[in-house]
């Protein structure tokens, strides 16, 4: 285990090649980085990093700053990159202990070309018959590029009542958005008072890097409601 140490303030840890590694990982996964986020210290023990307190809130406030964008942000930006998958040949009693292991209630299926072949849910495991995945899973696959607009994804996910989409590049399988992530993304959002800038961040900015203004971050306004089909464009029963 690598332990990163220190008793005196030193900004220049930050640059150490472990806590660079470190912040490029959570960079690349939203998942954990929201857990360092929300239990910092048991997290990173677990990482293998042990801060002081003046190091810590300097990398809490490293962190942080990975959320904060200028929307709107992409698929690719709040996917789970390399999730969990299973294979056509996964036997149904592992994919239900896969499943049970580790508390979801699906996975997408990978053929050995790392293109998506289907997805298995609690669902499929409980109403259908049979030895392996490829004998239970949902062949019909609605996935989306990860460069598609969180807009489309959301509206994917009413339209369709899906619980998780998972996102490809080039056909291959890069990620997964679940409905928790878009929700996750709904707190995220903040607008300047003053001209209107739409932000992405865990917490409001304290200045706007559009008109300058100072502590003038406010909640986002609400979402207008998915009314069409993001593909047909057909209006949506109420």
């Amino acid at each position: 285990m690598s332990v990163v140490s220190t008793s005196e303030p030193d900004e220049g840890f930050l640059a150490s090649e472990h806590i660079t590694g470190l912040l490029e990982r959570l960079r690349r996964e939203p998942t954990l980085r929201a857990w360092v986020l929300t239990a910092p210290t048991g997290a990173l023990a677990t990482l293998g990093v042990v801060l002081d307190d003046n190091e810590l809130v300097q990398l809490l406030e490293k962190i942080e700053e990975l959320d904060e964008r200028a929307l709107p942000v992409t698929a690719a930006d709040i996917m789970t990159p390399d999730p969990l998958t299973l294979t056509p040949e996964t036997s149904v009693h592992e994919a239900a202990q896969i499943l049970s292991d580790h508390r979801i209630s699906g996975a997408p299926v990978v053929g050995d070309d790392g293109c998506i072949v289907g997805i298995v849910s609690e669902y499929d495991l409980i109403a259908r018959t049979g030895s392996t995945v490829r004998d239970v899973m949902t062949r019909d696959v609605v996935t989306v590029p990860d460069n598609a607009t969180l807009d489309r994804v959301r509206a994917i996910l009413v339209t369709q009542r899906l619980k998780r989409v998972p996102v490809t590049a080039e056909s291959r399988l890069v990620g997964l958005i679940s409905r928790a992530d878009m929700v996750r993304e709904l707190a995220y959002r903040w607008q300047c008072k003053r001209c209107g800038n739409l932000v992405r961040a865990r917490r409001p900015p304290n200045g706007c890097p559009r008109c300058g203004a100072s502590n003038m971050f406010e909640e986002a306004p609400p979402l207008p409601a998915v009314a069409a089909c993001p593909t047909c464009g057909k209006p949506l029963d109420r």
